[in-house]
């Protein structure tokens, strides 16, 4: 018997540990915390991944407390700053808002505690990370992108453009040129089937989510399951819509302003934002561009935001309306708009110390120091805050809440992507079933031959 146990152990040592059936390591000493400082929550997952279910908005506000509504003047409440830069006020811009952030915020009162500075990123995505870092403090966005960050980022609504009339919001609307709707007096969004359009950016409200959550629900693709950029790219020809984001399923669909394989270049993001679009449709790269409502007055031959680019009349154009149709472009473009938007809004960290978050606000609301700010340098005709822009006031609402419509349009396209993904899942995750399902199969043949092996040295 010594014999036969002898041999089964030599032969099982020519067997690597079973998978599945090696022990546990034993577990390592706990770290030693002395303090709850010590301590550090794992980072945020990377935002190119696909995005989560919402987070409940009781964690995502914060010190936003009591009924949904922010004080409009909050009260300082003792905090730990420990690792914040509480000397500098870090507003971050992208590309060419740089120089007009410079302009902006050197009319600005500098205080004794905060000093304004201007951070320079190449992305939007790039000022999130760096927000999430701590290396800068705020960002103005639109309403997409705003969702993204409240989302992926754990950033809420501060503060919010408002525009004439006390307006809070804008219209998102579908540009064309006038000889198509003359052309064709019940010219409808249907009938750019097969176009290129103008988009200005992935994932913006007004570029993206409004056009393609209509066209979503259009009798062509309701009862499709297809994600948002399958539905574009089935829609239209071409595409020109730059994105501020990197990564699978969040890049820019350029096909009709980028590389020959339809992905975005750095001259794509001449086409970017609404001035961006409008600029596609001048320079007769794309036949429709969705942008808000006063993007043609203002960046038209005539406007007062007028580029080198704005070689065409206001005339030249008209508002397509959703419901079909067009009418002249006025700036108030009533029921020809595929809906309202929330005006673009400054957002920071949910963990912004309320200190700062209390002076930028006063700051920024203060109706003497705006009024210097807006027509300081070259604001009236740049990119870090909307041209229309009349003053800043603090957002009374938790981010959700402020976002409105808007975020529930970005949600739902979000869902339909999710829904896509899951109905369809990816090479690699079917090789790894394999792969898993041929471990488990090996695992059983070297168990079965071992038992086999028992029971014939056993009876020897």
């Amino acid at each position: 018997m010594q014999i036969s146990v002898s041999l089964l152990l030599y032969f099982l040592s020519f067997f690597s540990p079973i998978q599945g059936f090696a022990p546990s390591p034993a577990p390592g000493p706990y770290p030693n915390f002395s303090s709850v400082q010590d301590f550090s929550f794992p980072p945020s997952p990377d935002s190119s991944v696909d995005y989560p279910a919402p987070a409940p908005v009781t964690v995502e506000e914060g010190s936003e407390k009591s009924g949904g509504v922010v004080p409009s003047v909050p009260v300082a409440e003792p905090e730990d700053e420990a690792g914040w830069e509480t000397l500098n006020l870090k507003w971050c811009t992208v590309r060419e808002e740089f120089d007009d952030c410079q302009d902006f915020v050197s009319a600005l009162d500098q205080s004794d505690e905060y000093t304004w500075k201007c951070v320079k990123r190449d992305t939007t995505q790039e000022c999130l990370e760096s927000i999430r870092k701590g290396e800068a403090d705020m960002i103005n966005v639109e309403a997409g992108l705003a969702y993204t960050a409240f989302l992926n980022y754990s950033m809420k609504a501060i503060a919010n453009e408002v525009y004439c009339g006390h307006a809070q919001s804008y219209d998102a609307v579908a540009v064309v040129n006038r000889k198509a709707c003359l052309e064709n007096e019940g010219l409808s969004l249907m009938d750019f089937k097969g176009h290129k359009s103008c988009n200005g950016g992935y994932s913006t409200a007004t570029g993206w989510n409004y056009p393609i959550n209509h066209i979503k629900g259009s009798s062509i693709f309701h009862l499709k399951q297809m994600n948002d950029r399958e539905i574009a790219s089935g829609f239209f020809s071409d595409v020109c819509a730059p994105s501020e984001f990197e990564g699978v399923n969040v890049g820019g669909m350029c096909s009709g302003c980028g590389n020959e394989n339809g992905s975005c270049h750095s001259s794509s993001m001449y086409y970017s934002g609404h001035s961006g679009a409008f600029r596609c449709l001048v320079e007769e790269m794309g036949d429709i561009a969705f942008v808000r409502g006063d993007t043609a007055l203002l960046y038209s031959m005539e406007g007062p935001h007028n580029q080198s680019w704005s070689t065409k009349s206001i005339r030249d154009f008209m508002y397509l309306c959703p419901q079909g149709g067009c009418r002249e472009i006025n700036g108030y473009s009533g029921s020809c708009s595929f809906g309202t938007v929330p005006a673009n809004v400054i957002m920071a960290s949910n963990s912004i110390p309320n200190t700062k978050r209390l002076f930028i606000l006063q700051t920024l609301t203060n109706a003497t120091r705006m009024n210097d700010a807006l027509y300081a340098g070259k604001n009236g005709a740049s990119h870090l805050l909307s041209p229309s822009t009349q003053e800043l006031v603090a957002v009374k609402k938790l981010t959700r809440s402020y976002l409105g419509k808007s975020a529930s349009i970005s949600q739902s396209i979000q869902e339909v992507n999710k829904a896509e993904t899951q109905a369809n899942p990816s090479t690699q995750n079917a090789e790894s079933a394999i792969a898993s399902s041929s471990s488990c199969l090996h695992n059983l043949v070297v168990i079965a031959f071992i038992l086999v092996l028992t029971e014939l040295i056993l009876h020897l």
